[in-house]
């Protein structure tokens, strides 16, 4: 069932990736440990806040999704019951939300990445919708993850920052084998630290003619960035 070959791998920080072009029907699940960078990212890319309720929907047509979205608009619902006991509503929701924002236009997801189960729910979703799923790994240590965690206020616990660690370590090991080794009939996958991904200068969706795949070098400047909408998803 997931056995289509991957189009590219390129190697670990890659110092010629400074831009990627995907196919405009793809799912990138940009990945890591919380606090590795993946919300700065899609801060500086598409104008993510962590702030919204609703999927952001840029002027591009790219639809940006995240948990958090989830979780703040359940809040007003649900806020006054602790939150691990409603924990599970909020994944529910996201992926209900995930399947709904596969449309046939570019979608961008924001998580871990360190839950087996959920990728391969999200392969399954992609096959079934005929979409190309693309990853792009944020590979912080734990270090770093707890640093990113203190500059944003929100740190997780030690036992959930150490089980995240841990099941990443195992993850970015088996990556090294490629795409599939992380997500069944995953197309790609780019692995970044934190100072490669800073210099990630914009991510596109459009016609891929490079036959290595959609990764390309960026030769033009980024493109001015435009007021993200939320959408109704």
């Amino acid at each position: 069932m997931f056995r289509e070959p991957a189009r590219y791998v390129p190697a670990v920080n890659d110092a010629a990736v400074h831009g990627i072009v995907y196919p405009r029907r793809s799912l990138v699940l940009v990945a890591g440990v919380p606090g590795a960078g993946k919300s700065t990212l899609l801060r500086r890319l598409f104008g993510f806040r962590e702030n919204e309720q609703r999927t952001v929907f840029t002027a591009e047509g790219v639809r940006v999704i995240d948990s958090l979205q989830s979780r703040h608009r359940l809040a007003p619902l649900l806020g006054r019951i602790p939150y691990p006991l409603w924990r599970w509503v909020v994944h529910v929701l996201h992926l209900a939300r995930m399947a709904a924002a596969l449309r046939g236009g570019p979608v961008v997801l924001h998580e871990c990445g360190t839950r087996g189960p959920i990728r391969v729910l999200l392969a399954l979703l992609c096959r079934l919708r005929r979409y190309e799923m693309h990853v792009v790994m944020i590979d912080a240590t734990p270090q770093e993850a707890r640093r990113g965690q203190d500059a944003r206020g929100r740190r997780v616990t030690e036992r959930s920052h150490r089980l995240h660690s841990r099941r990443w370590r195992r993850l970015r090991a088996a990556a090294r084998r490629g795409p599939a080794a992380f997500a069944p009939g995953a197309r790609s996958l780019l692995v970044l630290d934190r100072r490669r991904a800073r210099e990630l200068a914009w991510i596109r969706f459009g016609t891929c003619a490079d036959t290595r795949g959609p990764l390309r070098t960026a030769i033009e400047p980024p493109p001015v960035r435009r007021r993200p909408v939320l959408s109704d998803t």
